[in-house]
């Protein structure tokens, strides 16, 4: 009799979320700053601009801290093509597409499209093992199930602009560096934590010409990148508010829900609130800093209060430092809210049901050291183990793990 191969493993298995307004924040990747946002001032320092021709674009080099650590990160733009901006009236009938080759960095249409790609890659049997070790993260999916789940949380691209967003994805390289930056003429001494980009294998099948729904409704697949297929494989992951991801209008203030969220980790009912500084968030988000420092501040506040307005914060009080009649620096304190602690506990029970359901197929306390293959029957039976105790645990009822 021929045994059937595993068509699964257990951590892909839980790291699906049936609730869609959740998705899985992983931590040190989601946090790093890892996009270029383009301001409106003219004058803003590293826009990150699109640069043709033979002009050559520089790498953005940013640090950053997590969880008590220095992190240095590099960003290296991707090479795409672009339709040139001659008219086509202008060139010989019958002509092709004039083409022109660009250089430019993932920004925060990049951001949203990488945040649904995550989303949609919590469904229900969506990621796949591939590689010869069986150790890569492969997700299959068409172009206009992006769109439509765009358009679901109120963001509209079109097809050809998600492909864009994609490639961009896949070509902007992306080093993650342990250590602050070396001094002139002295080795580094840290080590690369992540040197790929987010998407190291992306293949489109669709027709580059067709436009709308007629390109994107053939199957694409990508590859996430070695830092996180690892999160997926170690269970590194936890869920977040999708719906407030997606509500949040600035990339700071998605941060900072972000950085809030790795915060109230251990918190308890009675959290303290957290004070942060303005140069802190404008240093590890990645924000642009405008030519004039009060622009700048009034970015960071604005950001802050969308977090009230969404019920994110209570409140958030302002201490300014002041410089004759100028605001120099700005410290806050945030108050989380009743509902967001709901949240990070909610994220705290799925963590803790992940890594006990896990435990009870491995059969130890450590973590294996791959994934763990599961064939059809398994993946469902733990689906049913995880959904019945996800509903025990919202009810507080301690239910056994071999409860069928």
């Amino acid at each position: 009799m021929t045994k059937m191969a595993p068509t699964s493993a257990a951590q892909l298995i839980l790291f699906e979320l049936e609730d869609r307004s959740q998705s899985h924040l992983i931590a040190l990747y989601d946090l790093a700053p890892r996009f270029v946002f383009v301001s409106r001032d003219n004058d803003a320092k590293d826009k990150g601009e699109v640069v043709t021709k033979d002009s050559f674009t520089k790498s953005v080099r940013r640090e950053f801290s997590f969880r008590g650590r220095n992190y240095r990160l590099t960003v290296q733009p991707a090479r795409i093509d672009r339709l040139s901006a001659l008219r086509r009236d202008e060139r010989a009938p019958a002509s092709a597409p004039d083409l022109v080759e660009v250089e430019i960095f993932p920004s925060e249409r990049e951001q949203v499209v990488e945040q649904v790609v995550r989303r949609l890659a919590m469904d229900r049997s969506r990621l796949s093992l591939t590689g010869e070790n069986r150790d890569k993260v492969q997700m299959r999916f068409s172009l206009y199930e992006i769109q439509r789940e765009l358009r679901a949380v109120n963001h509209t691209l079109s097809i050809q602009d998600i492909r864009e967003s994609l490639t961009i994805l896949a070509r902007s390289r992306i080093i993650i560096s342990t250590g602050p930056a070396p001094e002139p003429g002295k080795k580094s001494r840290g080590q690369n934590i992540l040197e790929s980009t987010a998407f190291p294998v992306l293949a489109i099948r669709s027709r580059p010409d067709l436009t709308d729904e007629d390109g994107g409704v053939e199957e694409t697949y990508l590859e996430f990148n070695p830092l996180v297929s690892a999160a997926i494989r170690d269970l590194e992951f936890k869920p977040v508010s999708y719906a407030w991801l997606m509500k949040l209008k600035s990339p700071v203030s998605r941060w900072l829900y972000n950085r809030l969220s790795i915060e109230y980790d251990t918190a308890e009912d009675d959290a303290k609130p957290v004070a942060i500084s303005a140069d802190e968030i404008i240093k590890n988000s990645g924000m642009n800093e405008w030519s004039r420092l009060r622009d700048t501040l009034r970015v960071v506040t604005a950001a802050v209060d969308a977090l009230v307005d969404e019920g994110i914060l209570d409140q958030a009080d302002k201490e300014y430092t002041k410089v004759g009649k100028r605001i120099d620096a700005i410290d806050y304190l945030l108050t989380p809210s009743a509902k967001f602690l709901e949240q990070v506990r909610r994220g705290r029970r799925v963590q803790r049901t992940n890594i006990e359901l896990l435990k009870a197929i491995v059969g130890n306390v450590g973590r294996p050291d791959g994934f763990v293959p599961l064939r059809t029957a398994e993946a469902v039976e733990m689906r049913g183990k995880r959904a019945k105790r996800l509903l025990a645990d919202a009810a507080q009822v301690s239910l056994p793990l071999n409860d069928e």
